[in-house]
């Protein structure tokens, strides 16, 4: 069902040659797609020849394969120029076709992951979840803020860059359009560097013992994070926004939001409940706060 969704080309006026180079592009990867899922799934049903693919360095090849082309099947039809699932405007015209994609790049991880648990005996969702506490937020809030970055700059290079030649008039970004993708192409980024460097540092704790002042900086960037992504969504989703029309922007800018909103409520949480025991009788002795063992001097003075 979700290969004859996208076989289906969406309705397009885009009649540039690289348009329907594209178009064509998006279809090989349906049918190869398609064509490679069935031959592994026939593979699994048969006794005999399970034990060629099941757990063995070929299936790892073929889920990276999978994960290759639902990758650029992802950027194609999600790309304005292209009009196989996005109009000129970014909004999404064939949600079968977004949608689906999408959910099968979503398979495709977690093929990986149920491949790497079952040959090396690694659960990733779990170690995350486990290694240190908020860290697998802090990864999502990175994954976010990478779509964010490029959903933004994508959008910049077709309305505002070079590769707006082609556009009508009434396609091209106006000034405000154009600095809105810019300061989403900003948040991206602060949101991927500043999550990915608190990850690693959580991950090192982990395995190293304490990292002085690590819950006050996560913390603070936390803070940061809400109130910066509140701000993009305000000028991004409005009206005169990139991600006014329900589209990667739009999707990606609301889960940055929402992430932030989780890790901050997170920080305020366990900073509450040390103050509580501080009240309760420790005497503004340090208080250890999270998984991963940091303490936070919490002082007298403390309000």
């Amino acid at each position: 069902m979700i290969i004859s969704s996208k076989i289906k080309r969406a309705h397009t006026d885009r009649l540039s040659p690289a348009a329907q180079t594209n178009q064509k592009y998006a279809v090989a990867c349906c049918v190869i797609l398609f064509l490679i899922s069935m031959m592994v799934v026939v593979l699994h049903t048969r006794p005999l020849l399970s034990t060629v693919i099941i757990g063995t360095k070929i299936e790892g090849g073929v889920i990276l394969v999978l994960l290759s082309f639902w990758s650029a099947l992802v950027a194609i039809v999600s790309d304005t120029r292209h009009g196989l699932a996005t109009d000129s405007s970014g909004s999404i015209s064939n949600g079968n076709l977004y949608y689906f994609s999408w959910a099968g790049l979503a398979t495709g991880v977690s093929l990986m992951f149920s491949f790497v648990r079952s040959v090396w005996g690694i659960d990733v969702t779990a170690e995350l979840q486990n290694r240190a506490k908020r860290l697998h937020y802090w990864v999502w809030l990175a994954i976010f803020g990478l779509i964010q970055m490029g959903s933004s700059a994508r959008l910049f290079d077709n309305h505002c860059g070079r590769s707006n030649s082609g556009l009508g008039e009434a396609e091209m970004g106006t000034i405000k359009f154009c600095r809105r993708c810019q300061l989403g192409i900003v948040l991206g980024i602060l949101s991927a560097v500043a999550s990915t460097a608190v990850a690693g540092v959580k991950m090192g704790v982990a395995r190293s013992g304490t990292v002085p002042f690590l819950f006050t900086t996560e913390m603070i960037l936390s803070g940061m994070m809400l109130v910066s992504q509140a701000v993009g969504v305000t000028f991004l989703t409005s009206v005169e926004g990139p991600g006014a029309p329900p589209n990667t922007l739009f999707y990606s800018s609301w889960g940055s939001l929402a992430v932030g909103l989780v890790l901050t409520a997170s920080c305020v949480e366990d900073w509450s409940a040390a103050k509580g025991t501080m009240r309760a009788g420790n005497g503004g002795k340090d208080s250890v706060l999270g998984e991963e063992g940091e303490r936070l001097e919490l002082r007298d003075g403390i309000s």
